[in-house]
């Protein structure tokens, strides 16, 4: 039995919960938190350029330029497969994707900032005349180059006095001129492109006389460090470790094919000082193309992920996978 007492609390509780309804526990969930890229850090984006400090080093030690590229291509593969697996904020591989952003590390993470570079050091190489008495960046590499593969060359008396020592080495760099020289007047347009971009044409300058006296000034300096070597002196101009490497091939050879043959150990001095100089002249061209990539890496990263991405990517997997579809033998039965 229902007293009215009971039936007006009853009334009045329901009144009160309609107009007072009760209010929510708070919710114990963790909101979620917003995604962060693992591989967008612009400390571990350098890793994408360690290939230009292969290059750098690539004189003295091709070996460790080669390993220089691991971590380049490690980097590119972690964060394709990274976008392939996930889409941002839950687990959903996607094989468009992973294509997407193979295409935009290959293009804006590689192909172009490595393009940017390489006009950045092109750029810097005729300014460079202002620093090597009035020849390029380029043109100096190239002498110096020339003049280290011709110690290899310096057997018998080459290297026993200095005049036969100059004669050598300038009659073989004035060859490679005349021979870079008929070479571009002769080839072809695709050959001739190829080429300036190896800079196979850096000897081939208006006033060649400033390479032969940049060459014979480099050829006085290795012959006076032959010399201090010869007199068991040190030259400041090697490292402590060069010369001692020196001393202990020098050793070896004396003991095991005589005297004569020391020679080697000379030559490997000399090419080690030859090394010296050339990673101080890339240096310059490397300063060049930190530059230029500075000032476009972000113009890079911009046009290939908001215009190249959406309006030329994007479209062509869709038409790919679309004529996959269309030429499938299931499609062709539904057809028929």
């Amino acid at each position: 039995m229902i007293y009215p007492t009971d039936s007006l609390c009853a009334t009045h509780n329901i009144k009160n919960t309609a107009i007072n309804p009760p209010k929510n526990k708070p919710s114990h969930r963790k909101k979620e938190k917003e995604y962060k890229d693992p591989l967008a850090n612009d400390w571990l984006n350098v890793v994408l350029y360690s290939t230009e400090l292969g290059a750098l080093v690539h004189e003295i030690s091709p070996k460790t330029a080669q390993a220089l590229w691991i971590p380049t291509i490690l980097y590119l593969g972690a964060d394709v497969y990274d976008k392939y697996k996930n889409d941002k904020t839950k687990y959903s591989p996607s094989g468009k994707r992973g294509v997407e952003q193979a295409i935009y590390q290959g293009i804006g993470g590689f192909l172009l900032p490595a393009w940017a570079i390489y006009l950045g050091q092109q750029a810097v190489s005729p300014l460079g005349k202002f620093l090597n008495k009035g020849i390029s960046v380029n043109a100096k590499e190239a002498t110096l180059t020339h003049i280290k593969h011709s110690l290899d060359q310096c057997v018998g008396d080459r290297l026993s006095n200095y005049d036969n020592f100059k004669e050598f080495v300038l009659n073989s760099l004035r060859n490679k001129i005349q021979a870079r020289e008929k070479e571009k007047q002769t080839d072809g347009f695709y050959k001739r492109t190829k080429k300036n971009f190896s800079k196979k044409y850096a000897l081939v300058t208006k006033d060649p006389n400033k390479i032969f006296e940049f060459a014979e000034q480099n050829v006085k300096e290795l012959y006076t460090l032959k010399e201090e070597l010869l007199k068991g002196h040190k030259p400041s101009e090697l490292t402590k470790h060069s010369y001692n490497k020196f001393l202990d091939e020098e050793k070896q050879l004396k003991a095991t094919y005589g005297k004569d043959y020391a020679n080697d150990a000379l030559r490997y001095a000399l090419k080690n000082y030859e090394n010296k100089l050339l990673i101080k002249n890339k240096l310059v061209k490397t300063a060049g193309g930190i530059v230029a990539l500075a000032l476009t890496l972000k113009p890079i990263y911009h046009y290939v992920q908001k215009t190249f991405i959406p309006k030329v990517v994007d479209p062509g997997i869709n038409m790919f996978n679309k004529t996959i579809v269309d030429s499938s033998s299931l499609k062709q039965h539904i057809k028929n």
